[in-house]
């Protein structure tokens, strides 16, 4: 904030005429003091207005020429000098000096006090940082006005027009500029944001140039590298102008932000409707009230998949959702003790799956089970249960099929069991008779008991085939026609050759 030379002239109640120096000076008072020193300028910063009445000079002489010249290196603004107390006018070496410096120099009357011309200086630059604050806020109310019709685009160019500058927005997700002639900003910015580290903090960067400076803060957004907010002006970033960019990034982060907060809430509704569709409560048994929030889950068919993938709940949930969101799907998510429940789409296969859940770690599995329609959730948790709980070491996935029950150990244990006290009956009747009582059963029992397509099978004529079985049902005690009995020995015998 200042004042000009010639505001500080037309101020009637102090009586200052313009005696030396520019009549027009264009340098702006940014302060008043008085002093007495013959040499103030260790004390000076420049934009002064220098009140003395020469009390350090006996007459006029050379060394008031000296004194003009070290105030206007020092880059004092204005020289305003009190007569009437140690000399009646202003010595001529100020004047003439003043002259050849280009130091403007006003005539102070005796009876007003140095006071009155620093209180009214001070009073006016201090309505200017008041008139800059009731700006400001008024820029910011048309800010975050354009924000909610706008968005980024109407933020950026209500900055840029508020504060008469070039404004860029510069990211991943988004870029925007303002106006149209700022396009190259764009690239300047991202040179400058290039040189920036990393930060968990907020980050505002300046890079000056001869009548340009660019100014970028950063726009933290969660869950993603950050954004900036780049503006160029003339010269350094005024306070109001800063003010404004501040508010701006803050309304810029919210509107970015947007879709962030709104995919979390919508994940955890999903997991509550994931809930409620795994222990059963959604949707009604005949599929007729389908809840609307769950359309997305299934397929156009309205089948679903589900998958249990064993592992490190959270880091599983982060990933998923990650890769859901790279892809714009809804991410339904259950976590368990063991790890978490994932609801895919019926049409999805495996390969989808691999890729949604790639970015996990290696010593994650995933059982999948097969299509199903979404009122047998619960019945297609039970399948990728089934499917986690048969992976090994070296599977990644693996999808429940019909024969899924002979991969479980206890069941495997069971049926070895049973093949010992069955199968391997016929194994030594064929190792000792040199007959084929196992291959004939197992043809026989593939064939759901059909003699001419097993002895087809077998290469043998059907009678053959009937004297064959005749006799494993003589070595077991067991009656074939039975489908439960031909079931377990088909079992057993998967079992002992598996």
């Amino acid at each position: 904030m200042s004042v000009q030379m010639s505001w500080l002239l037309r101020q009637q109640h102090l009586r200052l005429s313009h005696r030396g120096g520019p009549e027009r000076s264009a340098a702006p008072i940014t302060f008043a003091q008085a002093t007495e020193l013959i040499d103030p300028s260790p004390w000076l910063s420049g934009g002064e207005l220098i009140l003395t009445t020469g009390l350090g000079f006996d007459a006029d002489g050379p060394a008031l020429g000296t004194y003009v010249r070290t105030l206007a290196a020092a880059g004092v603004s204005c020289l305003g000098f009190g007569v009437g107390l140690s000399h009646s006018t202003i010595p001529r070496h100020i004047l003439d000096t003043a002259e050849d410096v280009g130091l403007p120099v006003v005539e102070v009357p005796y009876d007003i006090p140095f006071a009155a011309v620093i209180r009214a200086v001070m009073k006016r630059i201090a309505e200017q940082e008041y008139e800059q604050v009731l700006r400001a806020a008024s820029v910011q109310t048309r800010i975050t006005r354009a924000a909610l019709h706008g968005g980024v685009d109407a933020i950026v160019r209500e900055l840029a027009v508020a504060t008469s500058t070039s404004v860029a927005l510069i990211g991943n997700r988004t870029e925007s500029f303002h106006p149209a002639a700022a396009a190259d900003l764009v690239e300047r910015a991202r040179d400058v944001a290039r040189s920036i580290r990393p930060s968990s903090a907020p980050a505002t960067v300046s890079v000056s140039e001869p009548g340009c400076t660019v100014t970028l803060h950063s726009v933290a957004i969660s869950g993603g590298a950050s954004s900036f907010l780049a503006i160029r002006t003339a010269g350094p970033v005024t306070g109001v102008e800063q003010i404004l960019l501040g508010h701006a990034v803050s309304l810029v982060t919210l509107e970015l932000e947007k879709p962030t907060r709104l995919r979390a809430e919508q994940s955890r509704l999903n997991t509550l409707a994931l809930g409620l569709l795994l222990d059963g409560h959604l949707p009604s048994p005949d599929g007729s009230a389908i809840p609307s929030y769950l359309v997305d889950a299934a397929d156009d068919d309205s089948r679903i998949r589900v998958a249990v993938v064993r592992g490190p709940s959270e880091r599983i949930v982060e990933a998923i959702d990650a890769e859901c969101r790279a892809r714009a799907r809804p991410t339904f998510t259950r976590q368990t003790d063991t790890g978490v429940v994932v609801l895919f789409r019926g049409s999805d296969d495996s390969d989808v799956v691999a890729r949604l859940t790639d970015s996990l770690p290696r010593s994650v599995r995933v059982g999948l089970s097969s299509s199903h329609p979404i009122t047998e959730t619960p019945l297609a948790l039970k399948q990728a249960s089934l499917a986690c709980a048969a992976a090994g070491s070296g599977d990644r996935i693996v999808e429940f099929t019909g024969s899924m029950l002979l991969a479980s150990e206890p069941v495997q244990e069971s049926l070895r069991a049973m093949a010992a006290v069955t199968i391997a009956v016929l194994s030594e009747y064929d190792r000792t008779h040199t007959a084929d009582l196992v291959g004939s059963l197992r043809a026989f029992l593939e064939a759901n008991g059909h003699w001419e397509t097993a002895a087809a099978n077998l290469s043998v004529h059907r009678h053959t085939l009937r004297n064959r079985i005749t006799r494993c049902e003589e070595l077991l005690s067991v009656d074939l026609t039975s489908a439960r009995v031909r079931a377990e020995l088909l079992l057993s015998l998967l079992a002992a050759t598996s």
